[in-house]
């Protein structure tokens, strides 16, 4: 039923019947496109929802999975067929009965789905492709049906193809989803000079005072190529012409129940309109016709028609299709891989692929003057399954979109090794956005750029004096990439240079205005992914340390939203003592921050700048001064969980978590290992906070409850010096203070590492929460209570493990556990916790081995497997990755492709077994940065550049076993460009005891010129020619 075809394509018999998925097209269209949503389900003809921006301008509604595989096959494409041969009719619906003569295929690629039916009896074959426009000032998606005569004998064949519901542009979900039958009196269609139909709201909807006309719509076009050539054929909009009286539209009784196709008295207001295509042809014995369908949407219906005259032709649409089919591998080339396993190598791209749609792809402007970076694709996940995200794809060129920090912060982790020219600009990004206090907003919104050149000559580039004028006030609030080639194209500039080139030397004499939001809470784990990022910027830039951590660049988001202090926070509630209400909001300032004003942290009326060093000295003051009783964890209290969210209300019990306690820890070695440390540049309250903790942890004995009321009281002394100020003055902590500081808080944070570890329990917890007793309104005890074992903790633990024994030890320990899944050879995000209170969270009240309740999170998974390899646990590493990776399941047990990961495999635990080893909620998750990482281990290896006796080395560990060598070779894309060849003579791998490792190294620049290094490394301006991708190819021989 499922196989992995030759050229990386996944194909799926029987799909109708096999177990049920959702998935969806990349949303793709290139830097000169405009994108387009597209879901499909494997049920009836695949695409189940597509649409512009977000849920509220759908084509065809928005319905979470659920409910589009129950409508798929009666809202969504049909296609309704008679078919005469030897003068017997037949009337049926291709993909929508079941007969043993009968047979439907799903073809899934990276950038388009194939739909293939075949009916022996009648000798027909219909296959269906979708894709999404590329390369077009307008989105769309295209729909090709082929119909093909299987036998010698002529046919006649008379049908109709098309969508069943198709809505007018800017149909509010939610408002439709509430009263559907009223929102229907604004629906409106027509057919537009017999070429295509038009859908459109007649007003607005809103019931508001202001009331608008638009013009904008959606529209559809159909091209008829049959053997003697091509035409365009009149859509029509009416259902009631196929349907008749039925209303559940399960069967076209009009066009069944006629001899002809009557649309001569169509209505198109007031109901729900379809997008329906007749024909009528004759086919020879083996001969096929191709209808190819777009459903667009424009400003007005001029544009749709200038599009379609202009566009809907054979070849095309021909080239349309190609390039779209291209489209997504001039991403996945870049990280291009080959060894002797094909399913592993396209599991790769597939990866970098879904990493890139999330966290996005970087693009380089630069030139003499300034770089920028610029993120394609970027977005906040939300899908079919992931019905709760309101997702958003900017429907303009260079699009972008909406997400969140952790999201975005995680799935760019790895792009410097990716596109060495990202350099520095994540980790000054996401740690710029680190408040004073140490947490960060939620919300980042697309990105915007603003002259900071007034000099600027626009006519010295093509415009006129007037056009400079007009963009130069259209932008004063900030412009995208894409706003600006809008501006180019509708009024007809022709710029002097490419845009491309115009576009760099705008943004050369630009800033980048980065807006982020509060959101709801602040989530306690957050900042810890920061670390990563230094961690992946030195692993290329190790000869830059000290500039990345004293370049005073750095500044410190301006939120809106507080911790409240402990007293407000107290409420006694049926259960004990909790603690609610955690964030209090600036209303003042949110709205300034609503129009772009005050986000930054100011002194003198300008923002705060200092630098990466100095911002991770208060961070790690900040988390220690939130370390829970007895140094159990780091405390929840700013009203969220961490990496769990379905731990909500872990919060609420004084909750506290040892994965980002253990990630304060990594944090403090990264400040100990900092050569030559230096004086920190912070506020006065920051470094009035520094001192006054110094001087408490030094005081400090045990970690008793006496020390964690220290420790609050110093943090929310600090809180309040900083709610009570507005405009700041920096000031200077001296070298000598912060290296005491710095040795301060190592000893703290091993005291609290130590109190955890000594817990009795099986294995490190997670999470502990906090029975508090109260007298007077003051914590009197807090006793404390390990929940039951979860992945996370242990994943973090295994980051700061010193030693090879240690981390052995954890993984026989881990493995040996109720966090193991015997039957999947998989690992639980959690044990059972049916024992737990059920306060913990939304996850007590899922079903065990479903979402965050004991089932296989991808995500958490593959960090762990991930700890694995790093740490040096290598053949336990290769011995799980055997049923821990998605691509190394059984299709029929995981049910979809296995290129593609999910955000949950439903466990043994699960009480419905036929679910068992079944993924959930496609493709979006960090699982894919976490397998990106592994990727980088396997074949680069954790510093690929350091700094030695000769200056800046470049070297290369794999860490390959012998069978993935084909005939002694593995292949793989270093930087996104550089070919690097693995020549392996021995018939070892490249770990372990007895193993392979590079001898020799022949570098071959773009030039031609080459050089041979020896196993030490590549070095000097060779070294340099790598890391600036200079390099045609990279040949490295194994002894």
């Amino acid at each position: 039923m499922y196989k992995l075809l030759e050229d990386g394509r996944f194909n799926i018999k029987d799909f109708q019947t096999a177990s049920p998925f959702a998935s969806f097209l990349p949303g793709i269209s290139g830097t000169d496109g405009i994108p387009l949503w597209a879901f499909y389900v494997n049920r009836g003809q695949g695409m189940a929802s597509f649409g512009v921006d977000n849920k509220d301008n759908a084509m065809l509604e928005f319905l979470p999975a659920n409910k589009a595989y129950q409508y798929v096959s009666t809202q969504g494409f049909r296609t309704f067929l008679k078919v005469t041969r030897s003068e017997e009719t037949i009337e049926y619906e291709p993909f929508n009965e079941e007969s043993s003569v009968i047979s439907d295929e799903m073809t899934i690629a990276d950038n388009h789905l194939e739909i293939t039916h075949t009916h022996k009896q009648l000798g027909l074959k219909m296959k269906v492709v979708y894709f999404t426009l590329p390369h077009q000032a307008i989105p769309g998606l295209v729909r090709e049906v082929t119909l093909t005569n299987t036998r010698d004998e002529p046919i006649s064949v008379q049908g109709i193809d098309g969508l069943a519901s198709m809505f007018p542009a800017n149909v509010d979900d939610a408002g439709y989803k509430g009263i559907s039958n009223t929102f229907k009196s604004w629906f409106d269609a027509s057919v537009v000079n017999d070429k295509f139909t038009y859908y459109f709201l007649r007003g607005s909807t809103a019931d508001d005072a202001k009331v608008d006309q638009n013009d904008e719509g959606n529209f559809y076009v159909s091209l008829l190529e049959t053997e003697t050539g091509s035409k365009l054929v009149t859509p029509f909009f009416d259902r009631d012409s196929v349907f008749g009286s039925d209303l559940t539209l399960q069967k076209p009784r009009a066009f069944f129940g006629q001899d002809t196709l009557d649309v001569s008295n169509q209505v198109g207001t007031n109901k729900v309109s379809a997008a329906f295509t007749p024909f009528d042809v004759d086919l020879a014995g083996n001969a096929s016709i191709t209808l190819t369908s777009v459903f667009g949407q424009t400003s007005d219906r001029e544009q749709a028609e200038q599009f379609i005259d202009s566009h809907i032709t054979t070849d095309q649409l021909k080239a349309d299709k190609e390039s779209a089919f291209t489209l997504a591998q001039e991403y996945t080339k870049r990280v291009e891989t080959k060894t002797a396993n094909k399913a592993f190598d396209a599991y790769i791209k597939q990866n970098y692929l879904d990493n890139g749609i999330r966290g996005g792809f970087p693009i380089v402007f630069e030139n003499e003057q300034a770089k920028q970076v610029f993120y394609l694709y970027s977005r906040k996940h939300g899908d079919l399954e992931r019905d709760y995200n309101f997702f958003s794809i900017s429907p303009e060129y260079y699009s972008q979109g909406n997400g969140n920090y952790r999201d975005m912060n995680q799935n760019r982790r790895l792009d410097t090794f990716f596109e060495p020219k990202v350099a520095d600009r994540n980790m000054r990004q996401f740690m710029s956005l680190i408040q004073l206090d140490g947490y960060n907003p939620l919300s980042i919104k697309t990105v915007k750029y603003t002259l900071q050149d007034d000099s600027f000559d626009f006519t010295a580039h093509g415009f006129s004096a007037d056009q400079q004028t007009d963009w130069l006030k259209q932008s004063t609030d900030g412009y995208t990439p894409g706003s600006l080639k809008k501006f180019v194209e509708e009024n007809t500039i022709e710029l002097n240079d490419s845009f491309e080139a115009f576009l760099t030397n705008v943004l050369s004499a630009s800033k980048e205005a980065l807006e982020a939001v509060h959101g709801e809470g602040f989530w306690s784990d957050h900042w810890t992914y920061n670390l990563d990022l230094i961690d992946s910027y030195l692993a290329v830039f190790p000869d830059k340390a000290d500039e990345a951590f004293f370049d005073e660049s750095y500044r410190f988001f301006n939120s809106p939203a507080s911790v409240q202090p402990l007293k407000e926070k107290l409420k006694q509630g049926k259960l004990g003592w909790r603690q609610y209400d955690a964030v209090k909001e600036d209303e003042e300032l949110v709205k300034a921050q609503a129009k772009g004003e005050q986000l930054w942290i100011e002194a003198d009326g300008k923002p705060v700048e200092t630098s990466l060093f100095s911002k991770l000295v208060l961070l790690a003051a900040n988390k220690l001064s939130t370390l829970a009783p007895y140094g159990l964890g780091v405390e929840m209290e700013g009203g969220k969980p961490g990496w769990n969210d379905a731990m909500n209300g872990l919060p609420g019990m004084f909750g506290a978590g040892t994965s980002e306690l253990f990630e304060v820890k990594r944090l403090v070695e990264r400040l100990m290992g900092v050569d030559d440390k230096q004086a920190v540049k912070l506020p006065s309250q920051a470094a009035e906070f520094l001192m006054e903790l110094k001087n408490a942890i030094s005081q400090m004995g045990d970690l008793d409850l006496d020390a964690w009321k220290t420790l609050t009281s110093v943090r929310e002394n600090f809180r309040a010096a900083i709610a009570a100020t507005t405009d700041y003055e920096l000031v200077t902590v001296g070298k000598d203070s912060v290296v005491e500081l710095i040795n301060q808080f190592d000893k703290l944070i091993n005291k609290a590492v130590a109190s955890v570890e000594q817990l009795d329990t099986e294995v490190v917890p997670t999470y502990i929460y906090f029975e508090a007793a109260v007298e007077n309104g003051e914590i009197t005890a807090m006793t404390p209570h390990p929940v039951t074992p979860f992945l996370e903790g242990i994943v973090k633990k295994m980051k700061i493990s010193g030693d090879l024994t240690e981390a052995r030890d954890l993984y026989k320990k881990v493995k040996a556990s109720d966090l193991y899944d015997q039957k999947l050879g998989m690992y639980k995000t959690s044990a059972s916790i049916k024992d737990e209170p059920i306060e913990l969270g939304r996850a007590k009240f899922f079903t065990p081995g479903w979402l965050e309740n004991e089932s296989v999170f991808l995500h958490m998974a593959y960090k762990y497997l991930l700890e694995l390899i790093k740490v040096g646990l290598h053949d336990e590493f290769f011995e799980e990755i055997k049923t821990g990776l998605v691509v190394n399941t059984d299709p029929k047990v995981y049910g979809r492709s296995i290129l593609e990961n999910s955000s949950f495999i439903a466990s043994s635990a699960n009480p419905d077994e036929s679910l068992h080893g079944k993924g959930f909620v496609a493709r979006l998750s960090g699982s894919t940065v976490e397998f990106m990482h592994m990727w980088v281990e396997l074949f680069i290896g954790k510093k690929p550049f350091t700094m030695t006796e000769e200056g800046l080395t470049f070297t290369l560990n794999p860490v390959l076993p012998a069978d993935f060598f084909d005939e002694g070779k593995v292949s793989f894309t270093l930087f996104g460009d550089i070919k690097v060849d693995y020549l392996n003579k021995t018939d070892l791998g490249t770990f372990g005891e007895n193993k392979a490792a590079p001898v020799s190294y022949k570098v071959t620049l773009e030039s031609g010129e080459t050089e041979t290094f020896g196993a030490e490394g590549v070095t000097g301006s060779f070294a340099e020619h790598i890391r600036n991708k200079q390099v045609a190819s990279i040949e490295v021989e194994l002894g």
